[in-house]
């Protein structure tokens, strides 16, 4: 290894089973001191130097960390979270090269190895890094309107593809333990549904709710349960929180499944998928699918380090503005702005957001009961865990003892909605009609605009009054608000943000 700090200091993956990793100290903590400043640095540097090894010697940071994470060596506890995070970001920031297996189909051979317009499941690729989508906000932040996918088109024309804004990741290790809770919460009730029916001649019917949201009902006759009834969530009755429409039910399938749409990188993982499991992965043999001349591109120990980082990404905030902020003499004959009481209209903000309907599917809060974020290897069948109250970037879970658990503040039920015929894309999505969305987490909402799940609109008037179908009634009464009232809903929607932290290009 180069001077350039892979392996960060907490240990040498070559010893023992490390029994005494430090407290997790991410490199990104939002702390805006002395400290902050120096691992943000530090962070500069590692990818600096990086790219120097890249240019020497192509493949390099794939090539050099597959020996420090492997999956053995994480299961067999001797690689510490610190080092999986630190791992992960540089391969969420790493530009892919033909060296890395980037592209498909012989991509080493044509001009340009990208696709813009996605060729059907199989993806593009479009770009070469995560950044290049996921940057505006900060790490792993959103993107803009240009950075959209073209998904499912054939290939080269735009009209033929559905456009799909790059959202944020913050948040999403909590938004996977949060989402399969609330699964074995309905599958429960569906399990005692059935127990319940069989001593019974009549049909029986069971509301089915979780989190303090419904999500429709079950009829159920003998042993032939009847799922017709069901709203927002798969007859399985596992809620799916990733992908604009709620494609993939954890954070593995959903980073295996990115790097392979939109870089054309393939993990080990997605390579050991059962064939029921329905991710494209390619026509060509069996070791490399995606026909590109490169085999095991990304290890399932690399894949592992990936998910680590972004399962332990900072969670969004509530951050309510000051009581009063007071502007500046003017200067230069200019008028001064009006003064405002911010925290009023934040409060009056608050109070419309709910009142015109907003939360009915924008659910502000749910509590979680178990901190604890699991992801299975693939190749192995092994389970690694990581408990997001005690380590991750901060803020992270806290404990509320008034809840019994730790609040989630998401903003958004877990649930498919049906936005109407002008939200509708061209395609169906693994079974969910055209018009049906998952209902978007809207924290962290001031820091990933555009709006919408298209990028369609660059502001939040545009993006409510985009609602239809199910969300129409929610866009009319916001409408029908004065333009003060607007302007303190505006505000509120502003408060829901990240936390700053210190970043060097």
């Amino acid at each position: 290894m180069a001077t350039c700090c892979l392996a960060v200091a907490c240990d040498k993956p070559e010893i023992a089973p490390r029994v005494d990793c430090p407290s997790f100290e991410p490199l990104s903590l939002t702390r805006l001191d002395l400290a902050g400043a120096k691992a943000a640095y530090l962070h500069a540097e590692t990818k600096r130097n990086i790219r120097y090894q890249e240019a020497l010697a192509p493949g390099y940071l794939l090539r050099e960390t597959r020996p420090i994470v492997l999956q053995s060596k994480i299961e067999r506890g001797q690689v510490c979270l610190e080092q999986l995070y630190t791992v992960g970001r540089l391969l969420f920031e790493h530009e892919y090269s033909f060296a890395d297996g980037l592209g498909r189909d012989d991509a080493q051979t044509r001009v340009d190895p990208f696709r813009k317009v996605h060729e059907g499941e199989l993806g593009g690729p479009e770009t070469n890094s995560c950044t290049s989508c996921h940057w505006r906000g900060g790490p792993a932040g959103a993107g803009a309107v240009q950075d959209n996918s073209l998904i499912g088109g054939d290939g080269i024309n735009t009209r033929s593809a559905d456009a799909r804004n790059p959202p944020a990741l913050l948040g999403s290790g909590v938004v996977q333990a949060l989402a399969q809770e609330i699964s074995r919460e309905l599958q429960e009730q569906r399990r005692l549904a059935v127990k319940s029916a069989k001593n019974s001649d009549e049909p029986l019917e069971v509301e089915l709710t979780a989190k303090g949201v419904s999500f429709g009902s079950l009829q159920i006759r003998g042993d032939v349960v009847d799922t017709s009834k069901l709203k927002g969530v798969d007859p399985d009755l596992v809620i799916r929180p990733f992908g604009w429409r709620g494609e993939f039910a954890t954070l593995r399938d959903f980073t295996m499944a990115s790097t392979q749409l939109h870089l054309g990188i393939q993990s080990d993982d997605l390579l050991a998928l059962p064939a029921d499991r329905s991710i494209e992965r390619g026509p060509g043999p069996k070791a490399d699918r995606d026909n590109d001349g490169f085999v095991s591109e990304l290890s399932a120990g690399q894949l592992t380090s990936l998910i680590s980082y972004l399962a332990t990404l900072q969670l969004p905030v509530v951050m309510a503005p000051e009581v009063l902020h007071e502007f500046p003499p003017a200067a230069d004959g200019l008028s001064a702005p009006e003064s405002h009481n911010f925290y009023q209209r934040f409060s009056e903000g608050q109070r419309l957001f709910d009142t015109i309907g907003c939360t009915v599917c924008h659910t502000p809060m749910m509590v979680l009961n178990d901190p604890v974020f699991r992801t299975t290897s693939e190749v192995t069948g092994k389970v690694y865990e990581i408990d997001l109250s005690k380590a991750g970037e901060e803020p992270r879970l806290t404990y509320d003892e008034s809840l019994g658990g730790y609040p989630v503040w998401l903003f958004s039920d877990m649930r498919r909605h049906d936005l109407g015929e002008n939200a509708a894309g061209s395609h169906p999505m693994k079974g969910q009609a055209p018009s049906e969305y998952l209902t978007r987490r809207l924290w962290g909402l001031a820091s990933t605009p555009p709006y919408f799940y298209d990028g369609r609109s660059p502001t939040l008037d545009g993006a409510i009054s985009a609602h239809g179908g199910e969300g129409a009634f929610a866009a009319e009464a916001f409408g029908e608000l004065s333009h003060v009232d607007k302007g303190s809903l505006r505000l509120y929607l502003l408060s829901l943000r990240r936390a700053p932290q210190l970043v060097v290009p």
